[in-house]
Formats: C-alpha cells, sequence, structure tokens
C-alpha cells in the first residue's frame, strides 16, 4: 500500500517537472531569471500551468498518506504542513495571480497568499520530517538529504522575499523562486524514492 501510495507522489512530481519544462520552452515570452512561475497560469499557456499545480498537491497529499502508514514515530504537525502544502497547489491553478502593472486585486491577493502557503509550509514540513526520519529504521538514509534541502527551501524563501522587496534585485525573482521549486520537487521525490525502496 505505502509503495503504491509513493509511486503515485512520485509520478506527481514527474508530471509537475515536466509541466514546468514545457512550459519553459514554449513560446509563452515570459523570463525564467525575472517573471514568476505563476504567470505562466494568465498566459495562454495556463493549462500546463494548472497541471503542474494539481499533480503536485496531488503528490503532497499522496506523500502524506504513505508517511502516516510508513513512519513507526507519529508526525502530526509534519501531516498538517504537508496538507496544507497539498490544498494550496491543488486550488491555485483557479486563484490567478494580477498582471504585472495591473491594478491589485483581492483574487491576486488570495493567489500570493495561497503561494505564500505553498512555499512555506513545503519548508516547515521538510523541516519537521528531518528528525523524525533520523530516528526512523528505513528512512533515517534520507535524513541528510532532508536536512539539505530543508536549508535549501528555507534560503530559497528568504530571498523570494528579499528580490520582492529590494528594487534592484527584483530582477532576479523568477530565477530565485524556480531554485525554491526544484528543492521542494526534489525532497518530495526523495521521500518517495525512499518509501518504494523501503
Amino acid at each position: 500500500m505505502v509503495t503504491a501510495i509513493a509511486v503515485i507522489a512520485l509520478l506527481g512530481v514527474a508530471v509537475c517537472l515536466g509541466c514546468l519544462i514545457y512550459l519553459h520552452v514554449a513560446p509563452t515570452g515570459l523570463s525564467p531569471v525575472h517573471d514568476p512561475v505563476s504567470q505562466y497560469g494568465i498566459t495562454d499557456y495556463f493549462t500546463f500551468y494548472r497541471a503542474a499545480a494539481l499533480s503536485l498537491g496531488v503528490a503532497a497529499l499522496m506523500l502524506a498518506v504513505g508517511l502516516i502508514e510508513a513512519l513507526t514515530e507519529a508526525n502530526a504537525a509534519g501531516i498538517v504542513f504537508l496538507v496544507i502544502l497539498g490544498f494550496a497547489r491543488l486550488t491555485i491553478g483557479w486563484v490567478p495571480m494580477d498582471a504585472p502593472g495591473a491594478p491589485r486585486t483581492a483574487t491576486g491577493l488570495r493567489h500570493n497568499l495561497l503561494a505564500t502557503a505553498f512555499f512555506a509550509s513545503a519548508t516547515v514540513a521538510a523541516f519537521l520530517f528531518t528528525g523524525t526520519f533520523a530516528g526512523d529504521a528505513v528512512l533515517s538514509g534520507i535524513a541528510p538529504a532532508s536536512a539539505v534541502l530543508s536549508w535549501a527551501m528555507a534560503i530559497f524563501s528568504a530571498l523570494i522575499l528579499l528580490t520582492s522587496l529590494v528594487g534592484p534585485l527584483k530582477r532576479y525573482f523568477g530565477l530565485v523562486e524556480r531554485l525554491l521549486y526544484v528543492a521542494v520537487l526534489a525532497w518530495i521525490a526523495t521521500v518517495a524514492i525512499a518509501l518504494i525502496a523501503g
């Protein structure tokens, strides 16, 4: 059962990654260095953005279920943050960001809150589970990788805040956000693979 759930989580990561790669090679006119990932959601290619968000949401929720089944030591707080991550991703594709330069809207604000919930919950969940993994007979081997990816998420999250607030650094917002995506996807994939192998 755990293996099947982990396979679904890993497939979710793969679909998300595939959609994001396609969006980056498609003629969207967006810059991966400057523009946020969410901006793909207000282009003609929004379907792929939605698919990426949905598949990552499914991956996070499946991982939560898999960890509940696999871990010998409960980590309720970590599960809660994984569930928040999952639901934030499942809904964000239908709550688009405001177009650059356009007036701020309530929908755009909700989008920003969902994006913040995604990055924050992923980071907190990774930190919480790192300690749990270290004491688990099956998953102890991934504790060091989980720790590295947790700190990567924390650093990139801080840099996202910095690049969104400091004028000269705003041109690098897109790059930092993509690095955070890579860290989140890598963490989920690492845990899912460990569950499959275990």
